[in-house]
């Protein structure tokens, strides 16, 4: 059998027709983005439990079923619920904003102090109270009643999501082996590749963890040094919506200033509002950079231009995508150095058996 002829340039259109199909396929991809990342980072973060179920369990779909009900059960749900309920609770304060009830609240508080309300009055001269409220409202009312009116595209979000979860967890061992055969490197080169992602997206889960987790001691604290009443569940909740999606630590304490200043306390009011903005919702910009630097061994400078651009560049994706491509460019920058070093060339991976 004689040998077959490529010629350049049927290696060039075959190249560019693959380059084209893949960019397309992207595209597609691109609106199911948040479904895929989070799948992604939920298969790698519940990698414990599915190797546990897995040993007691030996039929694979069974092993899968189960992780993903517990994931669902104990992760999804309430996260989405909290969402909805958070959403709702916005649009109501929003109404109230907006309608005048507030201000006459605060215009009736303001009476009682009248040496507070002068300093206010001349540090807003140009900004009546009314107008303040009623912006206020028109902000806060339009930005969640858009979050409400996409809880139809968040829940198809969240339906992929699972699915991809499930096949995820079942078939995780011949994905991975799929992506050895793909990778032109060597068998080293490849697991140092797997293993920098699944690092770096293990990584940024838990590292958004902890500094939700320390968003709400540290506004518990503040909370009972302000003697707000249930500082302990306020705080616990600060904790959850700062790891929700689109929402974030002021929830929780932005309502709970409206509240402390309707009902009179002021002083207490503005220095929720000061602490708020300059300390508990910053938390994450600050401690975020630190703690995953840390696990990835990378600058917090670095960090924190991958988070912020991945942000800008992919959404909320972008929260694990934008360190998972950092992460991966510096994986195979050492790559290129060893081979540079060693003077060899790239040999394909062979499938694991």
């Amino acid at each position: 059998m004689c040998p077959i002829m490529v010629t350049p340039w049927k290696n060039i259109a075959l190249f560019l027709l693959t380059l084209t199909v893949l960019v397309l396929c992207v595209l597609v991809l691109r609106v199911f983005l948040a479904a895929i990342v989070g799948a992604l980072v939920l298969a790698v973060a519940t990698q414990p439990l599915l190797r546990w179920l897995r040993k007691r369990l030996a039929n694979a779909t069974a092993a899968a079923s189960i992780a993903l009900f517990i994931v669902a059960i104990g992760i999804i749900l309430p996260g989405a619920l909290l969402a909805r309920i958070l959403g709702q609770y916005a649009v109501a304060i929003g109404a109230a904003l907006s309608n005048g009830a507030v201000e006459a609240a605060i215009r009736q508080a303001l009476n009682h102090h009248p040496q507070l309300a002068a300093l206010l009055q001349h540090g807003s001269r140009f900004l009546t109270w009314n107008n303040a409220a009623e912006r206020a409202g028109t902000f806060l009312s339009a930005h969640a009643i858009n979050l409400l009116s996409n809880s139809i595209a968040a829940l198809t979000q969240i339906v992929v999501m699972l699915f991809l979860l499930f096949f995820l967890y079942r078939d995780s061992r011949a994905a991975v082996r799929a992506l050895y055969s793909v990778l032109p490197m060597q068998q080293k080169e490849a697991l140092m590749l797997v293993t920098s992602m699944e690092g770096t997206i293990r990584a940024t889960f838990l590292g958004h963890l902890a500094v939700a987790a320390i968003q709400g001691i540290v506004a518990g604290i503040v909370f009972a040094i302000l003697r707000v009443t249930g500082a302990a569940p306020l705080g616990m909740l600060t904790a959850v919506a700062a790891m929700v999606p689109s929402f974030g630590a002021y929830v929780v304490w932005l309502p709970v200033a409206v509240y402390l200043g309707l009902a009179g306390r002021l002083i207490p009011a503005i220095l929720l509002i000061v602490i708020g903005a300059l300390i508990i919702s910053t938390l994450d910009n600050l401690l975020y950079p630190l703690l995953v630097g840390a696990q990835l061994r990378q600058h917090p400078a670095i960090i924190l231009l991958a988070l912020l651009g991945g942000i800008w560049m992919f959404g909320i994706a972008g929260l694990v995508l934008g360190p998972v491509l950092f992460s991966v460019a510096m994986a195979l920058l050492r790559i290129w150095h060893e081979r540079s070093q060693a003077g060899v060339e790239a040999i394909p991976v062979q499938p694991q058996q």
